[in-house]
Parts: structure tokens; C-alpha cells; sequence
């Protein structure tokens, strides 16, 4: 039994934490830390973020810290939005999947920035939400957008495909019309093999603003710069979202970055 404060504070970690720990890493089946692999990242910030019985305070509060910023992913993005309760209660709409795909982020600390996103969505057309069906939907996902992970290179042309009949609108900031392309019809073959019609359905949009000087902001005597538009960079896919109308929370149906809780589908 815990004799002080801190015994009692790491007795509660290696309790709950460590639980919480092998539940978010579950397709890493060991649990014993000092066998699991240095090499491997998933097995290694497992192997961190597990407490120790031996461990001295310091590295407490560092697997704490690991836990939260690495694993969980505590400070990667800043949100705006709505609760999702009274989303679903002002809105209704069709099955969506969205894919997100996200720079790398060492990539992007050596342009000072945080990693660039994109995001790629479509309508499901399905009304049947058995497992089995969401199953096959995230396996469609991994062999085609996670193993290997796909990729595309964001920039500044805007390129849309809109095929009302089987509810394709794809908004796309590229820097070409071939990659513009290679996205669109990754994300069409999830549900049609048939081929895109690039001749009556691609459209370019072009415009005149120079998205290479955002321009600046004057704000309590300091000068900031505004977020950079369309910033040229590699994106790979990272994770996928299943919104079904009724439920609160999107189902994680496949997860690449390692900081999506319940996911169904680890990549």
C-alpha cells in the first residue's frame, strides 16, 4: 500500500494509466515494457508511456507528459465548432466518410509552421450500419489509403469534381491537375471502379490571389503574420471518420497516427 502522497500519486498511474495505456495500444499485444521494441514507434512510445513500479517521480510526470502530447495528440490542433449534440439536432444529412491526411510534422517545424491538412470527404451510400458492412468499408480504406500510406502534394490550384448523381462535390487545392486527379479517384474507388469523368467534371478554378504573402496583422502593438493559405506541402493519409446521422461522435474506422481512440481499423 502506497505510504506517501507520491507513492500513492505513481500507484494510481501504474493502476489506470498503464490501463488506458495498453487499451489505446492494443494492436501492440505486449504489456510488458522492457521487451517491447526501441526500433518500432509504436512500440516505443508505448514503451515509454508505461509507468514503472521502480520509477522515480520525474519520470512519472515525462510518461504523463508523452502520454498526453505524443500518444494523444493533446496539442496538434485548436478546434471551432458546435456540440455535436445540437449538430444532430439542427442538421440531418447523408452517411460521410472523411478522409484527413496531414504533413508530417517534422516536415513542417522546419518551415516554422504547423503541419498542413487537407481533408477529402464523400457520402456513403449505404443505409445498412451493421459491423460487417463498416468492416468492409475500413478494409477498402487500409488497402487503399493506409498500407502503404497514400500521398499527395497539397499547393495553391483549386480543382472541383461534382457528380450530383452519386453525390461526389471534391474541392481540391493541388499544384497540378495530376495530383488532382490521383486524389479524386482514389477516394472514388472506395465506392465506383468505374473511371471519372475528367472531361465533363474536373473543373479548375482559377483566381488571382498571391497565397505566397499572407500579409500581416497589427494586434496589441505586435505585428503577427496570418496563417499562410494554401501551403505547399506533402500530405499523407492519417486517419478516417464515419459520420452516421443520430450518433454524437464520428466512428474512427481507420487510424494511421496512433492517437485515435476505439478506432476500428489500426494502420
Amino acid at each position: 500500500m502506497a505510504s506517501n502522497d507520491i507513492e500513492l500519486f505513481q500507484s494510481f498511474c501504474r493502476k489506470y494509466f498503464n490501463k488506458t495505456v495498453n487499451e489505446h495500444f492494443r494492436d501492440v499485444s505486449n504489456t510488458d515494457p522492457d521487451t517491447l521494441s526501441r526500433s518500432v514507434p509504436r512500440q516505443l512510445i508505448k514503451r515509454i508511456c508505461l509507468h514503472k513500479d521502480k520509477d522515480p517521480i520525474i519520470l512519472t510526470v515525462g510518461r504523463l507528459l508523452i502520454w498526453w502530447v505524443e500518444a494523444k495528440g493533446l496539442f496538434d490542433e485548436y478546434i471551432y465548432g458546435i456540440p455535436s449534440t445540437d449538430f444532430e439536432i439542427t442538421h440531418t444529412y447523408y452517411p460521410q466518410v472523411k478522409l484527413h491526411f496531414r504533413e508530417d510534422k517534422y516536415e513542417a517545424s522546419t518551415n516554422s509552421r504547423r503541419p498542413a491538412r487537407s481533408e477529402v470527404s464523400f457520402r456513403w451510400r449505404e443505409n445498412d450500419y451493421s459491423t460487417a458492412n463498416i468492416n468492409l468499408l475500413a478494409n477498402k480504406i487500409v488497402a487503399d489509403f493506409a498500407k502503404p500510406p497514400f500521398f499527395f502534394k497539397r499547393g495553391k490550384k483549386l480543382f472541383s469534381y461534382v457528380d450530383k448523381t452519386k453525390g461526389y462535390f471534391f474541392n481540391v487545392t493541388t499544384d497540378d491537375e495530376a495530383d488532382a486527379k490521383k486524389i479524386i479517384e482514389q477516394v472514388i474507388r472506395i465506392q465506383d471502379e468505374i473511371e471519372p469523368d475528367w472531361e465533363n467534371k474536373l473543373k479548375y478554378h482559377e483566381d488571382k490571389i498571391n497565397y505566397l504573402t499572407p500579409g500581416t496583422v497589427r494586434i496589441m502593438g505586435d505585428t503577427k503574420a496570418k496563417p499562410k493559405k494554401r501551403p505547399t506541402a506533402t500530405v499523407k493519409f492519417a486517419y478516417a471518420e464515419l459520420f452516421i446521422p443520430g450518433l454524437t461522435k464520428p466512428i474512427i474506422i481507420v487510424d494511421r497516427t496512433g492517437t485515435k481512440a476505439g478506432a476500428i481499423k489500426i494502420a
